[in-house]
């Protein structure tokens, strides 16, 4: 497994990354890893935030093309990648909206194009509603919004036992990891995700970086990391849907979202509800693509992105 450290450029681990180098900057109290490509041209920088359970080398096919268009760069989020978590249990979609104004401005970043996929879209559209005098356009990929207004019977209830799934969600998903990252890293490598993902479309070089971050959310910090982000995802659209809705409605920058016709994991019925939900931004879902159009197709993506 590569050791990766401040100033690594990826280039190292295969060829046509050369150029993207792993940074870290320290955000309340905490070192906080990202790579970075490209330089300041006339124009916002490319934000662009991982899906959860992931981390920034997610984007890896895509930031050299974009770096082509101005800086990028490209955080791992509080408790994932190799960014230890901020503060336990207290994350949700508006605390990671607030980590990435923190964090951008840290780098001395002004004004953005945010480019959120899944998780990460969610996020990034509560960061485009919550501060939106820093955000110049939005791109939200397979991100799973809130459709048409469905409150949630029993609030409290749900804010209860969300608080109390938490311990144990750690050690569930903590021993589930340790028994089948051996198995879902031969899935990658056998490009068998079971997202309706065409995996044959992967490069080589991105599955095997993905094998090897399998292996390291094994990491007792990284499971916290991962059930915190799945609990935030959950109450985001659950007890928080009306405070998540309220932010994306916020939204003042142009916004796309982009969907893969082959998706299992984001059903057709919930993007007929968001288009509907907010009928002033674009939408494009594209044919024989799944959930992981930034994989698939990062050509494409940028295309259509940048």
């Amino acid at each position: 497994m590569t050791r990766v450290g401040p100033g690594f450029d990826w280039g190292q681990r295969a060829p046509r990354w050369a150029g993207i180098a792993s940074r870290v900057v320290d955000i309340r109290g905490t070192r906080v890893h990202y790579l970075r490509a490209g330089r300041h041209i006339d124009g916002p920088t490319h934000l662009l935030v991982h899906p959860m359970g992931m981390g920034a080398w997610s984007w890896m096919d895509v930031i050299g093309p974009l770096a082509a268009r101005g800086l990028v760069i490209a955080p791992d989020l509080p408790g994932s990648g190799r960014s230890r978590p901020l503060r336990r249990g207290t994350g949700d979609v508006v605390a990671g909206a607030a980590f990435l104004d923190a964090f951008t401005a840290a780098l001395g970043v002004e004004r953005m194009v945010v480019h959120g996929h899944s998780m990460g879209g969610l996020v990034g559209g509560v960061l485009g509603g919550r501060f939106p005098d820093r955000v110049e356009r939005l791109v939200l990929t397979s991100a799973p919004l809130p459709g048409l207004s469905d409150p949630v019977p029993f609030p409290d209830a749900w804010t209860v036992g969300l608080r109390v799934l938490r311990p144990v969600a750690d050690v569930l998903v903590g021993a589930g990891l340790r028994l089948k990252a051996d198995a879902w890293r031969r899935r990658v490598e056998e490009r068998d995700l079971r997202l309706g993902t065409e995996m044959a479309r992967v490069s080589p070089e991105l599955l095997s970086l993905a094998a090897d971050e399998i292996g390291r959310l094994q990491r007792r910090w990284r499971v916290e990391g991962a059930v915190d982000g799945a609990i935030s995802v959950v109450r985001a659209l659950t007890v928080d849907e009306a405070r998540t809705r309220e932010a994306l409605h916020s939204i003042t920058a142009p916004t796309l979202l982009l969907w893969g016709a082959e998706d299992r994991v984001i059903p057709q019925r919930l993007i007929v509800e968001v288009e509907a939900a907010y009928p002033g931004w674009s939408s494009r879902t594209n044919e024989g693509v799944g959930h992981l159009l930034p994989w698939e197709a990062p050509g494409l993506y940028v295309e259509l992105a940048g």
